[in-house]
């Protein structure tokens, strides 16, 4: 069996990868953990956090506090499972960490995992956290304001650099949702400085 000391996860119901993590987060240090290598389309299925394993291949694992690493030999990813063998949590690992780890299993015998799909939706999204979150701001104070129509003409002018607009605040909502950009960052630092002035 195979093994790795010492690593630092950060557990979450939907995958976070490391540079997203903040100090809030319940970054952990496990003193001992088993590692599968499993084929691409096994990782890819642990990843999208929608399937169960079967009891026979659950009570076939080596799992420490419900708890293994994955690898396809490109990426780790740590699962923590429920008794049942569905997955209750996941974890990317650190990049120094994960490069570690990677040069630790070299000769490891791939483990084929039997699972079926439970549907679970997954909620990784290719948007980082910070990001999203910004962008999750942005459209909340847009919806704050949605009755006051001078911050609203301001606001879409700010973003758009033009007063052409048949529905400003509805143009503004579907253009802060579509994809980031530094134009977020930009008009967040806008919003605080409103803020910060009508306090």
């Amino acid at each position: 069996m195979n093994y790795i000391y010492n690593i630092r996860i950060n557990l979450n119901d939907k995958l976070l990868n490391f540079y997203e993590w903040n100090e809030c987060d319940n970054v952990i240090k496990i003193s001992k953990i088993p590692i599968y290598l499993v084929s691409t389309k096994d990782y890819i299925n642990l990843l999208n956090m929608n399937i169960k394993l079967s009891r026979e291949c659950l009570n076939s694992l080596e799992i420490i506090d419900n708890m293994c690493l994955f690898t396809n030999l490109v990426d780790v990813i740590c699962i923590k499972f429920t008794n049942d063998g569905l997955i209750n949590n996941i974890s990317k690992l650190q990049l120094i960490e994960e490069s570690e780890v990677l040069d630790e299993i070299k000769n490891i015998t791939r483990t084929k995992l039997e699972y079926s799909f439970n549907n679970k939706k997954n909620d990784y999204s290719l948007v980082p956290r910070y990001e999203n979150n910004i962008i999750n701001e942005l459209i909340e104070y847009v919806k704050s304001k949605k009755e006051d129509k001078e911050i609203i003409d301001y606001l879409y002018y700010e973003w758009f650099k033009n007063r052409k607009s048949i529905n400003k605040y509805d143009s503004l909502i579907r253009s802060i949702n579509t994809g980031y950009s530094l134009k977020h960052d930009e008009f967040h630092k806008i919003i605080e400085l409103i803020e910060s002035k009508s306090v």
